[in-house]
């Protein structure tokens, strides 16, 4: 039998993701184990365990990189002379995020059968996402009352959430983010 040569294949969150998607498919959600999926991606349970915390944490990995570009998006526009309003600002970056990038997991997530793993593990996303909004408008507003800024923050977020979850529920009929988005920010 052949042996292969050379330096064995690097893990990678994506590799793991797509076996588990892949299982997802064949096996449901709850019929795959963690196990299952390294193996599939050719890598150990621990392995597994260095790039995440749990078989749900693979549903995030796009979302987070969405999540990481918007921060740094606010931050960039923060630091500007004028920044805008939030809602703007969040408008704008719905401008760069193209249908595309709509994570495989949110578009299916009625055939992963597992709402209940998603929104446990989604919650902390949305909490972020109310941490960077409270932090965007504390830098634009430092005068402003901390609890109006906290409510606004948390509006803001639970709109951003709607906006997103109709803009992948809409299929076939879907417009652009930023056209989503404004229609409840």
């Amino acid at each position: 039998m052949p042996t292969s040569r050379g330096r064995p294949r690097l893990a990678s969150p994506e590799l793991l993701q797509e076996a588990a998607f892949e299982l997802f498919q064949l096996r449901g959600y709850r019929g795959t184990s963690v196990e299952q999926i390294a193996k599939t991606a050719g890598f150990s349970r621990a392995t597994f365990f260095n790039f995440f915390s749990s078989k749900a944490e693979l549903f995030w990995v796009e979302t987070d990189a969405l999540i990481d570009a918007l921060h740094a998006y606010l931050e960039r526009r923060a630091e500007t002379s004028d920044p805008p309003a939030l809602r703007d600002a969040l408008l704008e970056y719905a401008d760069t995020v193209s249908s595309a990038e709509i994570p495989w997991a949110l578009q299916h997530a009625r055939l992963l059968d597992a709402p209940d793993d998603l929104i446990a593990s989604g919650a902390s996303r949305v909490l972020g996402l109310d941490r960077l909004f409270l932090d965007y408008l504390g830098r634009s507003s430092p005068e402003a009352d901390p609890l109006r800024l906290r409510g606004e923050a948390a509006s803001v977020a639970a709109q951003l959430l709607v906006g997103v979850l109709d803009w992948i529920d809409a299929g076939v009929e879907r417009r652009t983010l930023r056209e989503h988005l404004s229609r409840v920010l």
